[in-house]
């Protein structure tokens, strides 16, 4: 309950009374509980004043609430309304998007949770790959995998032998793997997102292929390494930019988003040039960079003041020199 009344004294600091029913901000705002009805959409409302707090919901989910949700627990009075009806708004609409950045002790250990539990659901999705499966078939196995560990999947990505050269994001298809494929998901979990990428071949890979995905990895390992509390979202991207161009790459970064701060968004903020989005003392990261022809780096990570902490790592895989992870052979 601590941590619930620290976000809701922080959200009424910032703007006074307010209402919100942001997917982001609902979920942040009641630690991770909410869980929608479907993905991505918001059915409750948060209320708060300096005298209440409410949460109102539709009445049809009434048992479910009562028996799932617990908001009491939280300091929150669960409201039920018609419905058949709109929901009730007699305060304004706040956003709480800056606030949200910044995690807090609860949520460094639940984001840590998650990343060993997603990485855990690769690890076992990558053993049963085949050459011959689809695309289809990879994402579907993934899915299982993560819905197994309480996870819904936002995004999921597999780009075969044919298709991960091509695409920056290879929403899946029947064409098989082949020789290789890519491997992605952005999953969510209590609110939180973790997104990572793998990228699997099933005999010796292509040079150009290692190239690519080497050079990927080193430009992962720079921004890794230069995020810390403090630094803005523009600085990355230079940090990125200039990785790019060590690795011979020089436009690369300017052919895919790179990623930036995560959280109860799959991105929060994207680093764009300039930006001067600073990153909190306690944030989540997920950075991606990419090389055209199948390279790609991503997981994500916790910073801190004590550093970069990567919750997805999956060391069973095998690892480059830089820390990152490479090719993974089956």
């Amino acid at each position: 309950m601590k941590e619930a009344e620290r976000k809701r004294r922080a959200a009424l600091d910032s703007a006074g009374p307010f209402q919100t029913s942001d997917p982001a901000d609902v979920r942040w705002l009641l630690c991770g509980r909410g869980r929608p009805v479907a993905t991505g959409t918001s059915p409750y409302a948060v209320v708060v004043d300096r005298g209440s707090a409410q949460v109102l919901y539709q009445d049809i989910e009434a048992s479910r609430i009562a028996a799932d949700e617990r908001w009491e627990e939280l300091g929150y009075e669960p409201f039920a309304y018609p419905w058949h009806e709109a929901t009730p708004n007699g305060l304004p609409a706040l956003d709480l998007s800056a606030l949200r950045l910044s995690l807090g002790p609860e949520e460094l250990e639940r984001y840590r949770a998650a990343g060993r539990d997603a990485a855990e659901a690769f690890v076992a999705a990558l053993e049963l790959l085949r050459p011959e499966w689809r695309e289809l078939d990879a994402t579907a196995e993934l899915a299982g995998k993560l819905h197994e560990r309480g996870f819904t999947t936002p995004v999921l990505l597999a780009g075969g032998e044919e298709r991960a050269p091509v695409h920056r994001h290879p929403l899946p298809t029947g064409v098989r793997l082949g020789a290789f494929c890519l491997l992605a998901a952005t999953a969510e979990r209590e609110g939180l997102h973790v997104s990572m990428t793998r990228i699997v071949a099933f005999d010796k890979p292509p040079r150009r292929l290692e190239a690519r995905v080497r050079a990927a990895a080193e430009v992962d390992a720079a921004v890794l390494a230069a995020s810390r509390p403090g630094r803005t979202l523009g600085e990355l991207l230079d940090v990125l930019a200039d990785a790019y161009s060590q690795q011979g790459f020089p436009e690369e970064w300017r052919k895919h988003h790179q990623g930036g701060l995560t959280g109860y968004r799959g991105r929060e903020v994207f680093a764009t040039p300039g930006d001067s989005t600073r990153l909190p003392k306690a944030c989540a990261v997920a950075w991606n960079p990419s090389v055209t022809g199948g390279g790609k780096s991503e997981d994500t990570a916790l910073v801190t003041g004590d550093g970069t902490e990567v919750v997805t790592a999956t060391p069973e895989l095998g690892q480059l020199d830089s820390g990152r992870p490479g090719i993974v052979r089956l």
